[in-house]
């Protein structure tokens, strides 16, 4: 009677199994995620760079994805997205380390930072968490260029560390493993015609715990 039960339960079992195994790749940008619905695939450095993150000529797959990340983009050429999960030594973005990164201010009408925890959700003060947080609270996470230099080709310096919330030009992980957004707004159109010449910061890894 048990073999039986077992025999039965089974393919039912399996299909639970290969249904969770399937589903979890794309609850973050992973390489497989990247691979099955071709985003992530282009990159300049570490940064992978997202051209047409809302654009209608999107598959079912793709649109899937986006909506499972929870990430509400614009169209094209509004914006250019980056991300990254690495320093410029490969190692993943820790919470037990300190980073600074540097790079060029784009040629764009906009342009900021966010950090992310690896559920994909904003990471914030965990001695500031509001059932309804505001929209201060919300996006106190995310540095603009506008705190930074607004000059184009000019250099900018931002430093990453566990709790620098109230400082202008920081993000913080607050011990948090991390992923980098780095979004482009009005961005010069020769941006797609030549990804490459997107300017990319540098992550340099100052140190851990």
């Amino acid at each position: 009677m048990m073999r039986k039960t077992i025999n039965k339960s089974l393919p039912y079992i399996v299909g639970i199994i290969i249904g969770i195994v399937s589903f979890l790749p794309f609850t973050r940008p992973t390489s497989t995620a990247a691979f099955l619905t071709g985003f992530g695939k282009d990159a300049i450095k570490q940064w992978n760079y997202y051209l047409d993150y809302g654009l209608e000529s999107q598959n079912i797959w793709q649109r899937a994805y986006v909506s499972l990340l929870g990430l509400l983009p614009s169209a094209s050429p509004e914006v250019i997205y980056l991300q990254t999960s690495f320093d410029d030594g490969g190692e993943s973005l820790s919470g037990n380390c300190s980073y600074t990164l540097s790079g060029e201010v784009p040629d764009a009408r906009y342009w900021s930072y966010a950090i992310y925890g690896n559920d994909n959700y904003y990471l914030q003060d965990p001695n500031s968490l509001f059932d309804e947080p505001t929209f201060d609270d919300l996006f106190a996470q995310v540095t603009n260029g506008s705190e930074l230099t607004s000059i184009s080709a000019e250099n900018y310096m931002i430093k990453i560390d566990n709790n620098l919330i109230n400082q202008n030009g920081t993000l913080s992980h607050f011990g948090n493993d991390f992923t980098l957004i780095y979004r482009i707004y009005g961005p010069n159109l020769n941006y797609y015609e030549n990804p490459i010449s997107i300017p990319v910061a540098s992550i340099i890894n100052e140190g851990c715990k």
